[in-house]
């Protein structure tokens, strides 16, 4: 199923596992002329993830599992943010202006939230309650991809960051078989802490509703050959699921 605003996978699969995947697109609806940006600016990281949803598609088919991703760029609204916080529509990204935010509105702001972000989490909302209707209890699992240094701040040395609000199973496991590989630096509530930001899908479809959830972070020069860097993280993230649901009755 797919519309403007979001894209599912796998719908009516019998995986419990539910992917997110927020940062999955670079788009702009016409209305809103590239909120001012060059086509260059918009394949940047401040738009959207590199990688992730190429990881997350590969990871649902892999594994036959229900996903929701984002469609739209991250500057046009940031779904992986509350609706009360200010980064959820920013006017500078890394040090960019993003001169179609500047100025706006607060009934801009309520167009933007009832057009591109509740549909989001309604279609999120509705392949947990399918879920639970099959008698189980869904598992979030957020997509993400970071770039390796933002402008002025300081190299991130992490392939990828396991993150969490409050610990999880699931963050516990990731971080342990990943780590285990000793081929990539994993790292966990990097490059950001999610313990003091208790933001972003994640937390809101999963610990807030009382489920094992956990975020991926991957760093983006993991991408820079797609479909290799796509693959790879597919496949550790598959076998690292694996064991998951071996350990753990649904």
């Amino acid at each position: 199923m797919a519309n403007k605003v979001f894209d599912v996978v796998n719908a009516g699969a019998e995986s419990c596992l539910i992917l997110t995947c927020e940062h999955a697109g670079a788009g702009i609806p016409a209305e809103y002329h590239n909120l001012g940006l060059s086509a260059a600016e918009l394949n940047r990281h401040i738009a959207r993830d590199k990688g992730a949803r190429e990881v997350t598609l590969g990871l649902a088919e892999k594994l036959g599992c229900r996903a929701v991703l984002g469609v739209y760029s991250r500057l046009l609204i940031d779904l992986n943010r509350r609706i009360n916080e200010d980064e959820l529509i920013v006017a500078e990204s890394d040090r960019t202006p993003i001169p179609g935010n500047a100025g706006m509105t607060e009934a801009d702001r309520q167009k933007r939230i009832e057009l591109f972000y509740r549909p989001y989490y309604q279609a999120l909302a509705g392949q947990i309650a399918a879920v639970r209707q099959t008698g189980r209890q869904p598992v979030i699992f957020s997509i993400h991809s970071f770039t390796p240094q933002l402008k002025g701040g300081k190299y991130r040395p992490w392939q990828a960051g396991i993150l969490y609000h409050n610990p999880t199973r699931l963050a516990a496991h990731l971080y342990r078989e990943l780590s285990a590989a000793k081929d990539k630096v994993i790292g966990e509530n990097v490059p950001y802490d999610l313990r003091q930001y208790n933001t972003g899908a994640a937390v809101i479809c999963g610990e807030e509703q009382g489920l094992d959830y956990a975020l991926i972070e991957i760093r983006d020069d993991e991408f820079d050959n797609m479909a290799q860097g796509a693959a790879d993280w597919t496949e550790r993230l598959a076998g690292a699921f694996e064991g998951y649901f071996k350990d753990i009755k649904f």
